[in-house]
């Protein structure tokens, strides 16, 4: 049996210095998050149902067709709303799934509720033409002109095509995150303009007062959720907390820490691992938001961001002086220490992926808990020299709290992707029993680049690590 230890000594801190207080963690949501989802499913499903959707069916050829279009375009809406919700950062929906699993479910739901869409406006055209026996364009045509609200739904659907087209990975890769992040926000308007023709020309939505009072309900309640979480709680957070740049700090070539301090830091409930959506207001641009994750455990002594300074905001963000003042919307992920539910720690992080893991790492050693000393730190990069937040690794090393494992070099082009070619040949499940001692007693942190954090969590499940135990989190939009 092995010994539960602490480090012989943790980094210092100032005594002034107070670990903030992390936001509560109720387990059961991400179950109620997924009987919700099912159960939104099953009522759009049985009030269309209720109002004759299946005898249609049957009911001839153009009948037939007409109600399969009803059917696809009342689960697109119902996902489509959801997909809202989803992109309103509800707190405790943050907390319970994570900010990895939200962004599968975004995801999951986005390209669904399109596809269902368009699937519902062929159907329908194809099963009016049917019955008044016209060519299907001609019947297009006059749907679009004629019908009321449909000049708005169509518009709402070009907006929603355009949003899934520069959402696929290939089209990703060639925008801006900031002009990729403003084009995702007209989901909104398109939730918007297909509301009056829902309402207008769909039966099923007025078929009766429960559907009535569904359909206003979720509205109501997507719309609400978006204002509370996107707009007031982020205005009210960052005018409570006042936060201002107190110094920029050269990492490494590229890269900078950002400190920041606040009026009541005390009252803020973050945690260690979590991310912000910061604004820097230094002029020009400023509105952009940066999604970037706490580097170093949050104090009431202030809070700490690190990020390369590449990008398109990069050399601004680097230029900052002290006194800048900053908005914040989270805090946002559950890549913390509360999530554990193994002895033994172990994180794995790819560049600047290992930033929120040192604040991790941090928190960890002020409050240790049952954990068995030292954690396996392993960074991977591409090429040895100076590497950001060296000082604070070294530290965590010194205090006998971690072991540093590197891998270095090119990226493997073959075999295992995530290692470095010259140890491509080994399977990634066997690399990480290598690497991590008592694997099966293990949690294991994973963050980076999306592709690279996807293959290290594939790699570990199929190692047996749980996924209870495995926590991952992308460098992605």
């Amino acid at each position: 049996m092995t010994t539960l230890t602490t480090p012989t000594s943790a980094p210092a801190r100032s005594p002034r210095a107070r670990p903030l207080r992390a936001p509560v963690r109720r387990t059961w949501w991400p179950d109620a998050v997924g009987v919700v989802v099912w159960f939104s499913a099953l009522v759009v499903v049985a009030l269309w149902v209720s109002n004759g959707g299946v005898q249609n069916l049957f009911a001839g050829a153009g009948d037939s067709i007409l109600s399969l279009g009803r059917l696809t375009g009342l689960v697109s809406s119902d996902m489509l709303l959801l997909q809202v919700l989803s992109m309103a950062r509800i707190p405790w929906v943050e907390r319970a799934l994570g900010q990895d699993a939200i962004s599968r479910w975004h995801r999951l739901l986005g390209f669904t509720s399109v596809n269902l869409l368009l699937a519902h406006a062929v159907l329908t055209t194809l099963a009016y033409a049917m019955l008044g026996r016209l060519p299907f364009l001609s019947e297009l045509w006059s749907l679009v002109t004629t019908a009321p609200g449909m000049l708005l739904a169509t518009a709402g659907t070009a907006l929603f095509v355009m949003i899934m087209v520069t959402s696929i990975r290939a089209a990703r890769r060639r925008m801006r995150y900031e002009s990729w992040h403003l084009l995702h926000l007209y989901a909104y308007l398109g939730a918007g303009l297909a509301l009056p023709h829902q309402l207008w020309t769909g039966a099923d939505f007025l078929a009766s007062p429960v559907a009535t009072a569904y359909w206003w309900g979720l509205y109501a309640f997507a719309l609400a959720s978006v204002l509370a979480f996107r707009v007031a709680m982020p205005w009210r957070l960052s005018r409570q907390q006042n936060l201002v740049v107190s110094k920029v700090v050269t990492e490494a070539p590229d890269v900078v820490s950002i400190h920041l301090t606040g009026k009541h830091l005390a009252r803020m409930p973050v945690a260690a691992g979590q991310f912000f959506v910061w604004r820097f207001r230094t002029g020009p641009g400023w509105t952009r938001g940066h999604p970037l994750s706490l580097s170093a455990a949050p104090t009431t002594a202030g809070l700490r961001v690190t990020s390369s300074t590449q990008g398109d905001d990069g050399d601004r963000l680097a230029r900052m002086k002290p006194g800048t003042r900053v908005l914040i919307e989270g805090p946002y992920g559950r890549l913390t220490p509360d999530v554990r539910t193994q002895p033994r720690l172990a994180v794995i992080g790819s560049g600047l992926g290992l930033a929120p893991l040192i604040s991790v790492l941090q928190a960890t050693v002020a409050n240790p808990g049952p954990t068995e000393w030292p954690v396996t730190v392993i960074r991977r990069f591409h090429a040895a020299g100076p590497q950001p937040l060296q000082a604070e690794l070294d530290a965590l090393v010194a205090s006998g709290a971690v072991k540093v494992l590197d891998l270095v070099g090119p990226r493997s082009t073959a075999g295992t992707t995530w290692l470095p070619a010259h140890l491509g040949h080994v399977p990634g499940p066997e690399a990480l029993t290598r690497l991590i001692p008592d694997l099966d007693r293990t949690d294991v942190y994973v963050c980076g680049a999306a592709p690279w954090a996807e293959a290290v969590g594939a790699d570990a499940r199929a190692a047996g690590v749980g996924s209870h135990a495995l926590h991952v989190e992308r460098f992605s939009w």
